[in-house]
Formats: C-alpha cells, structure tokens, sequence
C-alpha cells in the first residue's frame, strides 16, 4: 500500500478550494498517509518540483490536482521515471478519468491512490510537447481559446456554452491535414491518444491511453449546419454510424499526423490552448507509470 505521496495542484486550488480533494485528502490521512502538498506558481516550477521529488525517491507516488491540463503538465515531468502519477480530477471534462475507469467519488479515488495497479500509459506529442489525451485544431482550439477561464472557474462546464456558440458562429476551417504521409482536408481535426473527449463521450474507438498509436478523426464539413450535426452526433455516441452514412467524418489510425492551414487556426491539446497551426503529431511509446482503480467502472474496457 503507498503511504507518501507528493501532491500538487493549482495556484489558488488547495484543500479547502476543492470538496472533493479536500474529501480525498481527508480519506488519505485517515489511511495513514503522509501528503506534501504544492501549489507552484508556474509550469516550470511545477516541473521542477515534481522532478525533483521523483527524484529523492521519498515519495510513492506523486498526485497531480486538478484538471487535465494540469494532469498533463505534471505527467510530463514523469516521464521515464519510476515514480507512478496518481490523479485526483477536480476539473470539469476529467476525460483521464472517464479513459480509466474512475468514479467521480472521494472513496474510489483514495483507494486507487493507495493500492491501485501501476500501468504503462502511453504519452503522444504535439510539437514536440507531450500530451495524454488528444490534439485538435479548428472548432474545438476556437473554443478553448475563446473560453472565459473566470468564468469556467465560477460555473464550470456552463462556461463553454458562450465560446462554443462563437466557434460556431465562425466560419468553418479549411484545413491540410497529413496522415502517415496521406493528404486529407478537413474543417476540424482531432488526433486522440485515447478512445474519450470532452469527458464521458467516447470519440476515438480505436485507440487507448495504454496502446501505441492515434486515431485521426477529420471532420469535413462544409457549412455550420453540418458542424452542428456532428457536434450531435458525438454527444449521442453515434459519431461512428454519421460516418458510414454521411462520409463527412472521417476516421484513421495513425502514428503520425500533421495540421496546417493558409491562415492560423486555433489548436489545444489536453483541453488547453496550444498557439494555432502547423501542429505537428506523433504518437509515443509507453513511458509514463499512471495508477488506475482496482475495480474500474465499465467504461473501462481495455
């Protein structure tokens, strides 16, 4: 059973900004466990310290506190090292962990961190960063851009409503979109490393955050209308059959993809704002050690 952990979270976040860490906290101690807690003020100190702590090999585990952008940025500190990650999703899509299985609950989530199984997790990047979850550029880099992040923080997921309604409202992309060396055109382009997006929608069947390898789905759409069709479809779960019936997604395995546009497009990986276009995608091998729950929920199926 791990007993130490390092815990880091967002500036401002901390144990009484969050009933749920405060819960999980709570239920760590009660185990016997021992918490350093962190909140850096930027990323490379947030990668530093957690370094630095995998380092000194006296912890069993480092947790990371928040969203996935957070998750994400401490998991690339952990890269190669022997040290596990360990996730207390506090964020409001937490498509990690809806990928492994995790119940949204304080005790499902201490118990995973205490005595869940250590996979290897597969990390892609884009441009050269890495990512866990997925890249995208067009409507959903617009929408991530156009987000009120103070407004996210008050309201949480109602706050994404506005941003989409403007990416909705701008005119579709026209997007060059490489694929293992194919060319392809799209409107909007997702590259996943795993089979979730958005937090409990399945988007990317063919893949998972245990498997080396990506899965491309180009949305071409032409008009706003269609856009708004396939934005139904993937919240209905039937993105794979508007596929086979209307030809305007496309889906492709991959283990390489690039994304370029006359203009600049908005991009985002892991839910974050990533600049815009040329995005250049590869998928990554095994290097990253994730704690997952002993008794996943179904949605874990790999």
């Amino acid at each position: 059973m791990r007993r130490r952990f390092y815990l880091i979270t967002n500036p401002g976040a901390g144990l009484t900004g969050s009933p749920l860490l405060e819960a999980v906290a709570n239920a760590l101690l009660r185990a016997g466990a021992e918490l350093t807690l962190t909140q850096p003020g930027d990323i490379e100190t947030a990668r530093r310290q957690v370094r630095e702590a995998a380092a000194s090999a006296r912890y069993d585990a480092v947790l990371a506190a928040g969203g996935d952008g957070t998750i994400r940025q401490v998991a690339a500190a952990l890269i190669g090292c022997e040290t596990p990650l360990g996730i207390v999703p506090t964020g409001t899509g937490n498509v990690l962990a809806h990928e492994i299985g995790l119940l949204h609950e304080d005790t499902a989530i201490a118990d995973m961190l205490l005595q869940g199984p250590v996979i290897e997790a597969v990390c892609a990047r884009a441009n050269n960063e890495p990512f866990l979850l997925m890249a995208g550029a067009g409507f959903d880099g617009r929408v991530i851009a156009g987000l009120d992040h103070r407004l996210k923080s008050h309201v949480g997921k109602a706050a994404y409503a506005p941003s989409m309604i403007g990416a909705l409202a701008h005119p579709v992309d026209t997007l060059a979109v490489t694929v293992d060396g194919a060319a392809h055109e799209a409107s909007w382009a997702v590259i996943s490393n795993v089979r979730h997006y958005g937090g409990n929608f399945v988007m990317a069947r063919g893949t998972g955050i245990r498997e080396r390898g990506l899965q491309a789905i180009l949305f071409k759409a032409k008009n706003r209308a269609v856009l708004l069709g396939q934005l139904m479809a993937l919240a209905m779960g039937q993105l794979d059959a508007r596929s086979a019936r209307h030809g305007d997604v496309e889906m492709l395995p991959c283990l390489r993809a690039r994304v370029t546009a006359q203009k600049p497009v908005p991009t985002q990986i892991d839910g974050d704002a990533f600049g815009s276009t040329p995005l250049a995608i590869e998928a990554g091998a095994a290097d990253l050690r994730l704690i997952v729950p002993r008794r996943p929920a179904l949605d874990w199926v790999r």
